[in-house]
């Protein structure tokens, strides 16, 4: 077995792994023994061979009088790794520091909207929120609609990728708009899906969707007209997520169909 996610921490081409695994299962080799092996010219094993050395997973050294490599020891390996981590824990402090910076900019900065228009520019404005962790968005959303306009298929995706997130979800359905569970129950409102869903107050109908997160205010429209735009304004989002709140009390609480295993 190829220790593909190891050797990708190193930025590995597929031939550099390849002449890896083949120095650690063979032990020492000559670049000749591994031109062979690959399929390629000597000159070739030695350009790869040289980043592989830089990085720290293979060793040169001579048998014979001949020049030849070996892979790194497992323990050498782990160090490497361990070394790898302390950068990824660095980066991750400095990301923590330019969130921060962003944040304070956005304050003073004027909105920011974009447009989006067909299936494929809504998807990609849906995967906005998969930019964030640990956040609630609270939605008020005519799910057929949009079931409809992004595709069962994306939105079941979608949905996989915000629960790792740790994305919780607080929605509201217009009563005509609740979906059969049946057939599509990775939208069951349950807490292992981080979701909590309202039906909207007898008479409260929309096919324009909106969703709230951060500063951020996204809306969608229903296939008919099939576009969306989202709004980066802190003033907005709070009069907004305000709003939500007022129709979330009002709204009822959802009874589903019973999970069916």
């Amino acid at each position: 077995m190829k220790p593909n996610k190891l050797l990708a921490l190193f930025n590995l081409k597929p031939i550099e792994a390849e002449l890896f695994s083949q120095l650690f299962t063979s032990g020492l080799m000559s670049a000749s023994q591994l031109a062979k092996q690959a399929g390629i010219s000597r000159t070739s094993v030695y350009d790869l061979l040289k980043h592989l050395i830089e990085v720290g997973l293979v060793s040169e050294t001579l048998k014979g009088g001949t020049k030849a490599f070996v892979a790194a020891i497992p323990e050498k390996i782990q160090l490497l790794v361990e070394e790898k981590q302390k950068e990824i824990s660095a980066a991750g402090l400095e990301l923590e520091s330019l969130k921060k910076q962003y944040q304070n900019q956005s304050k003073s900065l004027t909105p920011k909207l974009q447009l989006y228009t067909g299936q494929k520019e809504l998807q990609q404005m849906m995967k906005d929120i998969l930019l964030y962790r640990n956040i609630e968005v609270m939605a008020y959303w005519p799910i057929k609609k949009m079931i409809e306009l992004l595709g069962a298929e994306f939105i079941k995706d979608f949905h996989q990728k915000r629960q790792q997130q740790n994305i919780s979800l607080k929605v509201i359905w217009p009563k005509a708009q609740v979906p059969d569970l049946k057939k599509y129950p990775f939208l069951l409102a349950a807490q292992n899906l981080k979701r909590e869903v309202r039906i909207a107050p007898a008479g409260v109908d929309f096919t324009l969707g909106y969703s709230i997160y951060g500063n951020t205010v996204r809306f969608i429209s229903s296939s008919k007209e099939s576009f969306g735009f989202l709004v980066e304004s802190q003033e907005l989002a709070e009069m907004m997520k305000s709003q939500f709140q007022i129709i979330w009390q009002a709204a009822k609480s959802f009874r589903q169909q019973p999970r069916i295993l």
